[in-house]
């Protein structure tokens, strides 16, 4: 295995978002109080637990994902595909750099811990019709080993679980590196990003969804709803910035998606989805949306 073959966020290559990602807000956005917290849509919910207590939540465990998903997708000589093994950067800088991740020393061992906290979410996926349902329970991993603070000599991987592999493994959802990119500190706008952009992939037609849907998806029942519009509205003229031909309209019931360009297909690079969405209260950073 080498360090890495490519950095994604420098290339051509699209990154990929597992689909399961796109339909359902698959991590907390910030720390939750409770141990478990569930997210539905439409037939099928996610409920993920921190089953050691301790949550990854926030931008950095999202572009891990994305990363992940990114070098299977684009068959890379990091991916050992027949025990579900992804093997890591050799150094934590290489690996900043190669996930998206803002690079800090200070902030390693938040970084690291989330994605060891990651490694060992629980997570249950139903899904049901008027016949009964299907619901599958299983840990995101089997092994993560991060070896970051020696001479390199051990190889830091993470080994999937067998159901977590399928998910990263079925049909995924091109995603735009450069909008990627834009997005990485706001875990929110990650989230609804990968939502529009499975959408639009192959929309014909409009589709409304209401408020009280994309509660449930992005956030989760009981949280305040003027609170989560205003994070929703905020989150998406992020994502209009970075991708100007997105059709959204935002209207006092929900959201109207229209039939758009394909986020990969835009013609923006790099634009400062900062400008003019600043939020005081909240401080920028790939831990706190």
């Amino acid at each position: 295995m080498t360090n890495h073959s490519k950095d994604l966020y420098k290339s051509n290559t699209y990154n990929y978002t597992p689909s399961v990602m796109s339909k359902l807000s698959f991590l907390p956005q910030s720390k939750p109080e409770s141990q478990s917290m569930r997210k539905i849509n439409g037939n099928s919910s996610i409920t993920v637990s921190a089953s050691t207590g301790e949550w990854a939540y926030g931008a950095a465990p999202r572009m891990f994902l994305i990363h992940i998903r990114s070098l299977i997708k684009n068959s890379s000589d990091c991916v050992d595909a027949e025990n579900h093994t992804v093997y890591l950067d050799d150094t934590y800088r290489s690996f900043c750099k190669s996930t998206g991740i803002h690079y800090s020393g200070s902030s390693k061992e938040t970084v690291m811990n989330m994605v060891r906290n990651l490694a060992t979410t629980s997570i249950v996926l139903e899904n049901w019709s008027t016949g009964g349902f299907t619901a599958h329970s299983f840990f995101v991993a089997n092994i993560v080993s991060l070896n970051y603070d020696d001479d390199g000599a051990k190889k830091s991987y993470i080994k999937f679980s067998p159901e977590m592999w399928a998910l990263l493994t079925e049909n995924c959802v091109p995603l735009n590196p450069s909008i990627v990119r834009q997005l990485r500190n706001d875990a929110l706008a990650l989230d609804v990003y990968q939502w529009l952009a499975f959408r639009a992939h192959a929309m014909r037609h409009e589709t409304r969804v209401t408020w009280e849907a994309l509660l449930m998806q992005f956030k989760y029942d009981g949280y305040p709803m003027r609170e989560f519009r205003r994070k929703f509205k905020r989150a998406l003229e992020k994502i209009q910035l970075a991708w100007p031909e997105l059709k959204v309209e935002v209207t006092e019931t929900g959201v109207i998606v229209r039939p758009s360009l394909p986020s990969i297909q835009s013609a923006n690079d790099d634009a400062d989805t900062d400008a003019g969405v600043a939020d005081d209260e909240e401080p920028m950073n790939p831990f706190v949306s």
